[in-house]
Parts: structure tokens; C-alpha cells; sequence
């Protein structure tokens, strides 16, 4: 029940983990967006305020206490959606440009920034205007939603652009975060019109980003890794009443098999004595093969019940198996049975074969495909078993004539219980334990086995 237990773990810790994933990746996102639209926010209120914070008290003078204070009663009114506390226009750190429609730097404030300076903004705004830096060009002067982020290894800023007529730009100009440029570089704007391009510097914000990206991976990996123990350690508890079930469910099977087997072992014998004695009849003929077919249906449910024999708990894969004699000498002890029933065994086996595994279950595979294709071989036919060496490993094949081959449905050949015969016809008991057991031991060895049917000839291929 070893591999039950790790099939267990393993569906556990991926409902887990997938649950761990949406709710963490939720509330990243969640909290992502939020601050994106913050940083958007708090730019859009700059860039409508000409490029400063509302009714910011560094930009107020003492005769402009009037404006000053209903400038301050208009940005209390003012909706956000983010919260706006008292200190919040004293902590933000941005700047703001004016440019002439070819996106030349005209006149810059720079008041609430002191790490950019003039000559500071004249290089960024070079770098963007350069020809190799086409992208970033696109994304300021031609980027339809005039907004972004500059990502640097320094600081991040996140830029908005709005275009203003030349009435606009005059009104700008007039304000007192402007009013110490060049007049000379003033009358360009207000004859032309421009842009107002204000950067906000969100580095804080990026970086709380990265750092919650950061700290969600640590404790979805610490608490995947919890419950990954709690899982390991509850997981035989969990799993108890299937195995209880289960052994008692295998109990129950062998033992009534064992007990049917004697009444069925008594019947046969007294009904071969009434031959003897009045000869044989339709009756008699016909008990005896529903004797036999019963006796036949008794053994695969004890077969069925010893196929967890082949776990890999029970199964001792440090055999060295001489494959090549295993195949000759089981072929060999089926050659009489075959030609009792008039059908042909023919070997190509090749010598020297061997294989590591456990040997008990490989002889059981091998005499499984041997047994079915004499079973089910058409009437005169012929049964191939073929071996070959490969670079790693073997390939063991068996064939037998099946005329009516291509009405079976070969996808279900090894589902136990499927019966390739769709007529119940009650001669043959079809495919199914035994071949689902060749695919347990096939597959307990890292193997691989096939079937497929052409021209009237069906094929079992085992590679290891």
C-alpha cells in the first residue's frame, strides 16, 4: 500500500499547493493593482494642478492665504480612491516639465525633488529624445494612454503627459512654480502651446511591490512545506480504513475461493462417476462445463486477490533473471497443451538474455501472454514468442492467430474484468485479470507493454 500512500501525499500537496497559489497570487494581485492605481492617481492629481500638489503650503505665500484656503477646501472635496492623509503632500517627491511640441525641455520645477536637478532632467529627457531609445520615446509622446513607469536601478518614476493649448501653457506660466524661467523661452510656449509632463517618484511603492512578491514566495514555500509534513504524517492514519477495507475485502475472496473450490472439485467428481456408470449425455457434458467455466471464474478471483502480491512492497526487483531460459522453458511447457489442440508454437528466442528484477512476477508475465495466446488462438493457428536483446534491455513478443480481432476494443484491454469477447460467449472467459496483472508486473519492473491486431494476427509487446 506504499504507492497508495504516495498517491495520496502527492493529490494532497497538489490541492494544497494550487490552493495556496490562488490565494496568494489573488492577494498580490489584488494589492498590486491597488498600488498601481495610487501611483496613477497621485500623478493625474499632479499633472492637473499644473504640475504640484493642491493647496501644498510651500507654494502659498502669505497674500495668497485666501486662494490658499479655498484651494485647501477644494482638494478636501476632491474624491480619490486611495487614502490621503495630512502629511501625505510632504512626503511625495516629483517634479515637473514644460516642452515645445518637438519635446524640448523649456522651463522645469523642481521644488519638491532635491535629488533631480536642471541639468538632471535635461539628460533624462535626452535620453528619451535619442533615437536609440526609441521605445521609451514611443511610450511618452506617442503612447495613446500618455502614462507609464520608468524603471531604473536608482529610483522609478511614473510619468504622465498632457498636452496644453497655448491659452494653457500661458496660465502655467504665470503660476509661481514657473515664473523664474526665461521669458524669452515663456513667449515659445505661450505662442505654441506645449507639453506638461510631470514624474512621480514611486521607488517606495515599487519596491514594496517587490518586497511583498518577495515575502509571499517565502511563506507560500513555509507553509507548503507545512503541510506537506502534516500530510506525510497523518497520511497512513488517512489512509487506515481503506487498507483495513481492503485486506478484509482480499481475505474475504480468497477464502470463499478456497471454500467453493471443494463443493465445485465434488461435483465434477461425481458427474465424471454417472459417465462411467449410464455414459455420457447432454447433461452431463453440459453440468461438467459449467463446472469447469465456475471453477475457472473461482481462480481469477483468487488471482485477483493475490495480485497485491506484486506491490512494490512485496516485490524484490535485486534478481538477476536469466530471461532467455524463462521464456524457452515456459514456451516449452505449453508446446503439449497447444498441440492438443492442434496449434503451433514457434520460438525465436534469443540467447544470453538477462535482466535485473524479481523473478517470481517476471516468470508470472511471462507465462500470463504464453496461456492467453494458446487460450485464444484460432482453431489450426499459430503462436509466435519471440525475445530480443536491445542496448538496454529486452523486447519479449508474443502473436497468435484472432480472425475476429478487429472487433475488440484494444484501449481497454488491460482494465480487469473488460471481456474482448462481446458475445459472453461461455467457452472463452475473455481478457481481463490476467492481463491486467502482466500490466501491474510490467510496470512494478519500469517497463512498458503494448498490444495492437493486424491482418487477422494479434500482438503483445513487453519492453524493459
Amino acid at each position: 500500500m506504499n504507492r497508495l500512500r504516495w498517491t495520496f501525499i502527492g493529490i494532497a500537496s497538489g490541492a494544497v499547493l494550487v490552493m495556496l497559489t490562488i490565494v496568494l497570487f489573488s492577494l498580490y494581485s489584488v494589492s498590486t493593482v491597488s498600488n498601481y492605481n495610487e501611483i496613477y492617481s497621485i500623478t493625474q492629481i499632479l499633472i492637473d494642478n499644473g504640475g504640484k500638489w493642491p493647496s501644498t503650503p510651500a507654494d502659498n505665500s502669505d497674500n495668497d492665504k485666501k486662494d490658499s484656503d479655498k484651494r485647501g477646501k477644494e482638494n478636501k472635496e476632491t474624491p480619490t480612491d486611495f487614502n490621503v492623509y495630512e502629511e501625505m503632500p510632504y512626503e511625495l517627491r516629483y517634479f515637473a516639465l514644460l516642452t515645445d511640441k518637438d519635446g524640448d525641455i523649456i522651463i522645469g520645477n523642481y521644488e519638491r525633488i532635491s535629488t533631480v536637478k536642471t541639468e538632471d532632467a535635461d539628460k533624462l529627457m535626452d535620453s528619451i529624445m535619442q533615437a536609440t531609445s526609441k521605445p521609451m520615446l514611443t511610450r511618452i509622446f506617442n503612447d495613446p494612454k500618455q502614462k507609464g513607469i520608468i524603471f531604473s536601478p536608482d529610483s522609478d518614476f511614473a510619468y504622465m503627459r498632457k498636452q496644453l493649448t497655448p491659452t494653457q501653457m500661458e496660465k502655467a506660466l504665470t503660476t509661481s512654480m514657473y515664473y523664474a524661467d526665461s521669458k524669452i523661452a515663456a513667449e515659445k510656449l505661450e505662442k505654441e502651446g506645449g507639453y506638461i509632463i510631470v514624474f512621480f517618484d514611486c521607488t517606495r511603492r515599487i519596491l514594496n511591490m517587490r518586497d511583498l512578491r518577495v515575502s509571499m514566495l517565502r511563506i507560500g514555500a513555509i507553509s507548503f512545506l507545512v503541510f506537506f509534513l502534516i500530510i506525510m504524517t497523518f497520511s497512513k492514519r488517512a489512509i487506515q480504513p481503506y487498507i483495513e477495507n481492503h485486506e478484509k475485502q482480499r481475505e474475504f475472496i480468497t477464502n470463499a475461493g478456497h471454500e467453493l473450490k471443494t463443493p465445485l472439485t465434488i461435483i465434477s467428481a461425481n458427474m465424471e462417476v454417472l459417465e462411467m456408470i449410464e455414459g455420457k449425455n447432454e447433461w452431463t457434458e453440459s453440468t461438467l462445463n459449467q463446472v469447469k467455466r465456475l471453477t475457472g471464474l473461482v481462480n481469477d478471483f483468487i488471482t485477483m486477490a493475490r495480485s497485491d502480491d506484486y506491490s512494490d512492497d512485496n516485490i524484490k526487483m535485486g534478481d538477476t533473471i536469466d530471461v532467455s531460459k524463462i521464456v524457452k522453458d515456459t514456451a516449452e511447457s505449453f508446446r503439449p497443451v497447444a498441440e492438443k489442440q492442434f496449434k503451433r508454437i514457434e520460438m525465436d528466442i534469443s540467447e544470453g538474455v538477462t535482466f535485473t528484477g524479481d523473478q517470481k512476477t517476471f516468470s508470472e508475465l511471462v507465462s500470463i501472454l504464453i496461456d492467453n495466446a494458446v487460450k485464444y488462438c484460432d482453431d489450426r493457428g499459430v503462436i509466435k514468442v519471440a525475445l530480443y536483446s536491445r542496448k538496454r534491455g529486452f523486447q519479449y513478443i508474443v502473436s497468435n492467430d484472432f480472425a475476429d480481432g478487429a472487433k475488440a476494443d484494444y484501449s481497454r484491454f488491460f482494465e480487469r474484468f473488460y471481456r474482448g469477447d462481446t458475445s459472453h460467449n461461455s467457452e472463452k472467459a475473455g481478457y481481463g485479470i490476467g492481463l491486467s496483472m502482466a500490466e501491474t508486473i510490467v510496470k512494478r519492473h519500469r517497463g512498458k507493454i503494448t498490444v495492437n491486431w493486424t491482418n487477422g494476427v494479434i500482438t503483445f509487446a513487453v519492453i524493459m
